[in-house]
């Protein structure tokens, strides 16, 4: 209830900001203000009535095009609300700074403080706030729905067996099969990550918005992907929300292997390396006895061996390098998707997207192979990653 009610709250605020910061200005008639204000209403309302209607009617049509404007105007409207808000800040610093001027020179009023003017320039600016947001939802749009590109990063692990020098792990993430999402963009997915030919795929987290039992034939061409190492899963906060018992059932069928806290020993030649897997970071609100514990994923696990773990969220990352981890892979972040969360994600994970060092250990953070809710990305391209193992002889070669 209490997610619910922030929820509301935050919308209210996107959307009654946009409706203040445009529709109150114009100068409208009655009748064309009161349209306009039902507009904003109504979309305000979308995403509300496009989870009612998925949960009625998960296959119906009109779920989907429901979806569609839903999200879509969305995006639209929290773009609108960051533009809006910058524009509105060097509106207020311009005001405060002629205030300034006005009292060290005792001069007359200017530009910024003339009601008239201000409005005027308000409306002014309204007119290319919304031109520049359309531009970008378009942009978004179109970069949200093309097919993932490859994105190829080379880890240098130190102790990794020369067996394992190239060895290349293909990684999918928060994929959000969806209303939005459906089977021809998995199938344009798997396509291209086939044609990569890696050596072992990995998932980490978020499938689908939806119940296995509503996007189960949406994501079936994921049991296309092939690897000569196997297929690894490990669950998301989304696997959570949309009923995760159901989903590890459709993974298993399609070839994953999921890693609930768990390892297994990655064989080539004579040499074997560890990947473990561990829950999502927050599992444990909705079903206590998938409590994240990487400890647990890497019990048993054989001495002085390359640990690799796979997990949902980047803040894993602590618990991954407690436990000697050389390599965490997760997603979650999506890279921001687009602004203002860019500017969000940092303020509740460690790292957003890429690779970096954390003490001992490794960490990749995926943008994300889909997109959650509005179809947009901007400035976070969605991925499809190969990261490739490098070991000691590989340095030794390229110092030589």
């Amino acid at each position: 209830m209490r997610f619910l009610i922030a929820v509301i709250l935050s919308l209210s605020i996107i959307y009654g900001y946009v409706g203040f910061r445009l529709v109150q200005p114009a100068g409208l008639a009655r009748g064309l203000k009161i349209f306009f204000w039902g507009l904003v209403l109504l979309f305000f309302a979308a995403p509300f009535l496009s989870i009612f209607l998925r949960s009625k009617m998960p296959t119906d049509s009109i779920s989907m095009i429901v979806s569609w404007i839903a999200y879509l105007s969305f995006g639209f409207f929290t773009l609108i609300f960051a533009v809006l808000v910058i524009r509105d800040g060097l509106l207020l610093v311009s005001t405060m700074a002629e205030l300034l001027y006005r009292f060290v020179t005792n001069s007359a009023k200017l530009a910024f403080t003339n009601p008239s003017r201000r409005l005027f320039l308000v409306n002014g600016t309204n007119l290319g706030v919304l031109g520049l947001t359309g531009a970008l939802t378009a942009y978004g749009l179109v970069q949200a729905r093309k097919t993932p590109q490859v994105r190829q990063v080379d880890i240098f692990l130190e102790n990794l067996p020369d067996e394992f020098n190239g060895f290349r792990i293909l990684q999918l993430s928060d994929l959000h099969v969806s209303m939005t999402i459906r089977r021809d963009y998995v199938e344009r997915v798997v396509e291209r990550a086939n044609g990569e030919k890696p050596d072992l795929i990995v998932f980490t987290g978020d499938l689908a918005d939806g119940g296995a039992h509503a996007l189960r034939v949406e994501a079936a061409p994921l049991a296309d992907l092939q690897a000569p190492h196997g297929k690894f899963f490990v669950t998301g906060n989304h696997e959570y929300y949309s009923g995760v018992e159901g989903w590890l059932a459709e993974v298993r069928k399609w070839g994953f292997v999921p890693l609930l806290n768990e390892h297994r020993s990655i064989r080539l030649g004579a040499a074997d390396i560890v990947l473990a897997g561990v829950t999502d970071y927050r599992a444990e609100r909705i079903k206590p006895s998938h409590a994240t514990n990487p400890g647990a994923a890497l019990a048993g696990a054989p001495e002085k061996r390359v640990k690799i773990m796979l997990a949902h969220q980047p803040k894993s990352v602590f618990g991954a390098e407690a436990t000697g981890a050389d390599l965490l892979i997760c997603g979650h972040t999506h890279g921001g998707q687009y602004i203002p969360y860019t500017y969000m994600v940092p303020l509740d994970q460690p790292y957003v997207h890429g690779l970096h060092k954390h003490g001992k250990t490794w960490i990749y953070v995926s943008r994300g192979t889909g997109y959650w809710g509005p179809p947009i990305r901007v400035g976070a391209p969605s991925e499809i990653t190969v990261l490739r193992l490098a070991g000691q002889s590989e340095l030794i070669a390229g110092s030589g």
